[in-house]
């Protein structure tokens, strides 16, 4: 019983360093725990962008749809809800790089007497899912 004290107080005081295999351990401990992370920062980058694209695409979006609401409660002009059926549908104008806008008009409908149409923006683009605003115009009788 002693002699195993004497020998476990010479393992807990050896002051002489390190070992070369407690160094190759470190190493290969720490490099296994850096792969995981360096993927970690390429997805979070990845991802980052694919955000500021979505962003861009809402942005667009609401400012389409914006100029479309403009021009039906606009009076001046000859603009209105007729204008807006007649010159709005098709494509939309000056999308940023990277994206294609659509406005759709779906066909004139009644509801307790009042024409009125539904009116969707959308915008799409590579790698970010499509975004959709929608809205109704009521034509003033």
């Amino acid at each position: 019983m002693l002699r195993k004290r004497k020998w476990l107080r010479r393992l807990l005081l050896d002051e002489k360093g390190i070992s070369m295999m407690e160094v190759v351990l470190i190493i290969v401990i720490i490099g296994i725990a850096i792969v995981p992370l360096s993927q970690l920062s390429i997805i979070n980058q990845k991802m980052g962008g694919q955000f500021g694209i979505t962003m861009k695409a809402i942005f667009y979006a609401e400012e389409v749809m914006e100029q479309i609401i403009a021009d039906y409660m606009a009076e001046a002009g000859g603009r209105g809800y007729q204008w807006v059926i007649s010159n709005w549908p098709g494509t939309t104008p000056n999308p940023p790089s990277g994206l294609q806008g659509y406005v759709y008009i779906s066909a004139q409908d009644t509801l307790n007497g009042v024409p009125y149409v539904n009116v969707q923006v959308a915008i799409e683009g590579t790698d970010i899912a499509d975004v959709t605003l929608e809205t109704m115009l009521v034509e003033r009788l």
